[in-house]
This record gives structure tokens, sequence and C-alpha cells, in this order.
């Protein structure tokens, strides 16, 4: 039995299930991304913790960049919430016709975004802390790390909803 089988068997049984599925991974993927973003565990020194927030300006150019990108990364979510409302809205009113398809196209390209937006800073932030001596990453960079997993869950799940999405 192939993956594409099983797959197949879910959108016939429950053709809900993906739609479901695509609402709890963006609900995830956002509360992951805000948690990450807004506590202040970001880089540890010892015992001691801080975060990217609030905004400092005497900080280094490196950690001023990676910090807005996040902060825009939230906004994203932010958005993508919103169109994944509207996506269910059209459902409700006109099944999985082929006009929902552009409001998903529009969280795939959101999903490109977000995650070009929270890998940038996971990528520069270790890179920048190995020129200090003391200072490690913190639980809340692992947890926007995460978010970028429940991002692929997102994806995942959109092309499965966009599949029962056709002419009628």
């Amino acid at each position: 039995m192939k993956l594409d089988d099983v797959l197949t068997f879910f959108d016939v049984q429950h053709p809900n299930l993906p739609l479901i599925l695509l609402g709890i991974s963006i609900g995830a993927a956002a509360v992951l991304d805000v948690t990450g973003v807004f506590t202040n565990c970001w880089i540890r020194i010892g015992k001691n913790c801080t975060g990217i927030v609030p905004f400092d300006s005497t900080e280094p150019a490196w950690l001023a960049v990676s910090s807005w990108m996040l902060f825009i990364s939230v906004g994203v979510m932010v958005i993508m919430i919103a169109t994944y409302i509207v996506v269910i809205i059209e459902i409700r009113r006109r099944g999985y016709h082929i006009t929902v398809r552009k409001w998903l196209l529009l969280i795939g390209i959101l999903f490109v975004l977000n995650v070009l937006l929270i890998i940038n800073p996971i990528v520069v932030i270790p890179c920048a802390l190995s020129n200090y001596t003391n200072e490690k990453l913190g639980w809340s960079y692992w947890l926007t790390g995460i978010a970028i997993g429940a991002l692929f869950l997102v994806e995942f799940f959109r092309i499965r909803v966009k599949r029962q999405c056709t002419a009628t």
C-alpha cells in the first residue's frame, strides 16, 4: 500500500480532515513562532538569558536584522491565520470549489515567505554567536526552529486541501 493510496482513502472517507489538520498545523506554527519570538531566552550567557524583544538600537546589526525578520514572520503568521479563516468561509459557502485555490495559493506564498523569514535568523544568530565565547543558544531559539517543522506540515495539508478543489 503506497502513501498516495492512504491519502486518497482519507480524502474519500474524511473529506474535511486535511482542512482541519491544515488549521491545526497553522495554529501550532503560529503558537511556536510567537512564543519563540517573544520569550526571553534566545541567547544564554551562563544562567542568564536575553531575548530579542524589546528592540534595542544599540545591539549589533546582525541581531537587529534577525529581530526584525522574526517580528515580520509573526505578522505574516497573522495574515496566514486570516487567510485560513477566509478559506473556511469559502468552503462553507461553496464547498471545495476551484475558486478556493487562489486562497490556498496565498497560504503557499505566505508559507515560503515565513520559512525564509525564520530560517535566515536561525542560521545567522548561531554563526554570529560563534564569535563570542560565553554565549549559547537558548530555548526560544529552538522553539522558533521547531515552528519551521510545523510550517512544512502547513504546506503538506495545503496541498491535500488543494487536491479536493475541483471545478464544480
